[in-house]
């Protein structure tokens, strides 16, 4: 007597084929990009070469935040396809995972996927150095700063430059060395002829509590990682030498205050150095 066994046969892969296209200006593995940048991706799909069944339909999807924000299926009855992508990178920073899904008649899939990275691209900025304003009493040293182009006012021309004042100094007995934006009420109560300006900029300010490297500021990039969050009040006080402030104006541009010198008392002054997008 023979005993014998079924031999088992190995299961056929039967998928079709799709590929990233390579070279050129084509995305085809991960990448970082800047926001909003366009950028291509190329999709080559073969049906099996085993089975030779007819592609039938690609399947686009991406990906943020674990949720899917756009999908789109093309449909078709082919053997080979070859498509080109559009596409434009996230507005924000983060990650997406952009995913293509190619089915055949037969309902065999396949499918590759990349993820596309988005940060900020670097701005310019415009550096103003030794800027010096004076408080209250003083009356050689212009008191407002304007921050779109580093010129220091006196109050007269600051009324007719309102629009442009981003912040005014003062030393008080309670706040001592104060820099605030002329919306502020302490500031107004300070120079009260901001009440007959016709606009008072509510620019925005916090204290930075840790360490800058000021003179590697070299572009946007630590500012509006510094200015990402709590630039929430209207003005700072008790300020000393050597402080950082960030803040934003009312035209949205963000950027750093670095404290130089003070000389004390109502008639005193501050001297300063500031970065600021372009």
């Amino acid at each position: 007597m023979i005993s014998c066994t079924k031999t088992e046969e190995t299961p056929q892969d039967l998928k079709p084929t799709i590929n990233f296209k390579g070279g050129g200006n084509y995305i085809s593995q991960d990448a970082t990009l800047d926001i909003s940048q366009d950028f291509t991706i190329g999709i080559t799909a073969s049906a099996n070469a085993t089975s030779g069944t007819k592609l039938t339909s690609l399947y686009v999807s991406r990906t943020y935040n674990n949720a899917i924000w756009f999908d789109s299926t093309f449909t078709f009855s082919e053997a080979y396809i070859d498509y080109d992508f559009q596409f434009t990178s996230l507005t924000v920073e983060g990650t997406e995972r952009i995913a293509f899904k190619v089915t055949d008649k037969d309902g065999q899939t396949n499918e590759v996927s990349l993820s596309i990275t988005t940060q900020h691209a670097a701005g310019l900025i415009n550096f103003f150095t030794q800027k010096i304003l004076g408080s209250y009493d003083n009356n050689n040293t212009g008191s407002s700063f304007a921050s779109v182009d580093g010129t220091v006012y006196n109050l007269a021309d600051a009324k007719t430059n309102a629009t442009k004042i981003d912040w005014l100094y003062f030393y008080g007995q309670t706040n001592q060395a104060t820099i605030a934006s002329p919306f502020d009420s302490d500031a107004r109560s300070v120079y009260p002829s901001i009440e007959t300006w016709s606009v008072k900029n509510a620019t925005l300010f916090k204290k930075i509590t840790t360490a800058v490297d000021w003179d590697s500021i070299a572009d946007d990039t630590l500012i509006l990682q510094l200015t990402g969050d709590g630039v929430t009040e209207s003005k700072v006080n008790q300020l000393a030498v050597g402080d950082i402030l960030g803040f934003i104006t009312v035209t949205g541009k963000h950027g750093l205050i670095k404290i130089d010198a003070i000389v004390t008392g109502s008639d005193g002054t501050i001297t300063f150095s500031v970065k600021v997008q372009q």
